[in-house]
């Protein structure tokens, strides 16, 4: 009886090393295998990850010509322009027409980079800038909204017909009160109050809203003053245009989306009206 006890329990302890042996060699297949998936898994990703970002470069890379591209289109029709507008119509024996040339350009050292200059908007044959209204988009109560400060400007001609000119249509924002100057005086010179890109502003935040305000002055010494944004400092005044204010070019920062600071108007520059070229069309 104990012989046969002895015997069961060798061969017990047989089968314990069998089944461990078995167990073990099954669990290091599967963590060989598993092993195997996981690097295959991680190839395709760094596979798809390195197809992405060279398509990423090629996209920048592409957008860079583009707005080259642009850019140069711009400069060349802005060339156009005022090569059309010096131009003198032909004269007839009874009738004497003048053109207003847009010869000098007025700026101010404040302003921002953002964004890419638009076409020159000129008023009519014989009219110069006599006011102007702006659209602000005013501080959220959330800190997590991008500002964008001053949208959008139009400058309001002496003509007949009113005639407006304008910069891109901001993204939001009030529109305020029109400012014009007195009858018989116009518009010679402006300035900018601007948040450069990077100033902590008053909510401790880097969000830039580039122009936030414009102030014009009239040819009587009367200053305009629009209730624009409060963000930013006052930048000196532009030289003055002595027989007015003709036409005007925006930089503008178009929406970019959710992940990009948009910024609208940038910077804005004005062409001013030459002294003889601001006569009236006669009919004899």
């Amino acid at each position: 009886m104990a012989r046969f006890c002895s015997i069961l329990s060798v061969g017990m302890l047989i089968l314990t090393v069998f089944t461990c042996s078995t167990i073990s060699q099954t669990v290091d297949e599967r963590l060989q295998q598993f092993t195997t998936s996981f690097m295959q898994f991680k190839r395709v990703v760094e596979t798809k990850v390195t197809r992405l970002e060279t398509k990423n470069t090629q996209l920048e890379a592409l957008i860079a010509q583009k707005d080259k591209q642009y850019e140069l289109l711009a400069a060349k029709v802005a060339e156009l322009e005022l090569s059309l507008q010096n131009e003198q119509p032909p004269l007839t024996s009874n009738t004497r027409t003048a053109v207003i040339h847009t010869e000098e350009v007025i700026t101010v050292t404040n302003g921002e980079k953002d964004g890419r200059w638009g076409r020159l908007e000129s008023c009519p044959t014989g009219s110069r800038a006599v006011g102007y209204q702006t659209q602000n988009k005013f501080e959220a109560l959330f800190e997590d909204v991008d500002e964008t400060g001053l949208n959008m400007l139009v400058i309001f001609c002496d003509d007949p017909l009113q005639t407006k000119i304008s910069s891109p249509v901001g993204f939001l924002g009030d529109w305020q009160p029109i400012r014009e100057c007195a009858a018989g005086s116009y518009m010679k010179s402006f300035r900018m109050r601007v948040s450069p890109a990077g100033q902590v502003s008053d909510r401790n935040t880097t969000d830039n809203t580039a122009i936030n305000n414009m102030r014009f002055m009239c040819s009587n010494g009367r200053e305009l003053r629009s209730e624009g944004n409060t963000g930013g400092t006052w930048g000196e005044y532009s030289a003055e245009c002595l027989d007015g204010i003709c036409g005007m070019e925006t930089r503008f920062r178009p929406d970019g989306g959710l992940l990009v600071d948009n910024t609208a108007l940038n910077d804005v520059r004005f062409t001013c009206c030459t002294p003889d070229d601001l006569e009236i069309v006669l009919t004899e």
